[in-house]
């Protein structure tokens, strides 16, 4: 990761006054991150955790009332630094009476795009999710999916270096999801600096480098994906034999399936795994594959910010 990270939150609060008495409520505490250039960064965490208002911040939309947001090295909010900046909100703000061309086009031009490059691009993005012929469809006419392709199209318009994205793949169908993990992909391999929210982990796992949990508007952990320390719960088995009775044994409890040419798919646990190499050296079965079964992701996080903090919190 580069010594100046690409957006950097320096114990960032933001609260608002609400209710007849216009009480202060605090969105987020005091919010530290990083987004190393050229990384994805996955931001997760459970509902009211302060996700969006961090993307928020980070995007200049929101001023913090402590601390400090800087995109390489200016504050956040100052135009000038989020000329390389691309967002996609979790709630879109759409105009409904507009065409979708009519959209992308003024967006296009906030960006600072101008023609012909405005056309260039136009044709790109609606290329890459499929809305070529919806352009002419006005945006209160398209589905939530069009919209969320749409909202994705109009944040690499301009191709801007920096993405931030929240819950970028919400309402997608699963051909979509798919579709988006490729794109995500090829944006990677661009060296485009990526974050994105998702309560999807598996999308989490699949696509970053960098992951944070945010709880009660405090971010509790970051670090890469190796990082992760994650208990092996059992190891699924694939081995060859013609007489299945020593796996039998090792696999009581377990459902032993058998597979063609001799071969049986089963599970174990950590501790049966040396009697299971025991069988292998002495040449009872063949070893065909062993798959370690690890914890889930969802639980290393979760089930961790749950223990610490059990009533929630934004």
């Amino acid at each position: 990761m580069n010594s100046r990270p690409a957006i950097h939150w320096k114990e960032a609060g933001y609260g608002v006054r609400q209710g007849f008495w216009m009480k202060h409520k605090q969105i987020v505490e005091a919010v530290s991150l990083k987004l190393g250039e050229g990384r994805v960064l996955g931001l997760v965490g459970p509902n009211g955790a302060g996700k969006t208002t961090t993307i928020k911040l980070g995007a200049g939309l929101l001023a913090p009332i402590s601390g400090q947001v800087t995109i390489r090295g200016i504050p956040a909010i100052d135009p000038k630094a989020r000329t390389s900046l691309g967002l996609l909100t979790e709630v879109q703000y759409v105009y409904p009476n507009l065409k979708l061309r009519e959209w992308l086009s003024m967006m296009g031009g906030l960006s600072g795009l101008t023609r012909p490059r405005l056309k260039d691009r136009m044709a790109y993005v609606t290329e890459q999710f499929d809305l070529s012929e919806r352009l002419g469809q006005y945006m209160k006419t398209l589905s939530k999916g069009q919209l969320q392709r749409a909202g994705f199209a109009q944040a690499i318009l301009h191709d801007p270096d920096i993405l931030l994205l929240d819950e970028p793949m919400s309402g997608l169908d699963p051909f979509w999801r798919y579709r988006f993990h490729q794109i995500f992909s090829d944006l990677r391999a661009a060296g485009k600096t990526i974050l994105f929210s998702s309560h999807i982990l598996v999308d989490v796992e699949r696509l970053c480098d960098d992951i944070a949990l945010v709880q009660a508007g405090r971010v509790m952990w970051q670090g890469s994906m190796e990082q992760l320390t994650r208990r092996t719960l059992g190891y699924e088995v694939v081995c060859r034999t013609s007489d299945p009775s020593p796996i039998r044994a090792l696999a009581a409890g377990e459902t032993l399936k058998q597979l063609p040419q001799d071969e049986w798919l089963f599970t174990i646990s950590p501790e049966r795994k040396p009697e299971l190499m025991a069988l292998v050296v002495s040449e009872k079965v063949a070893l065909e594959s062993l798959r370690p079964l690890l914890e889930d992701i969802e639980e290393i996080f979760f089930g961790e910010a749950k223990r610490r903090h059990p009533t929630g919190g934004r």
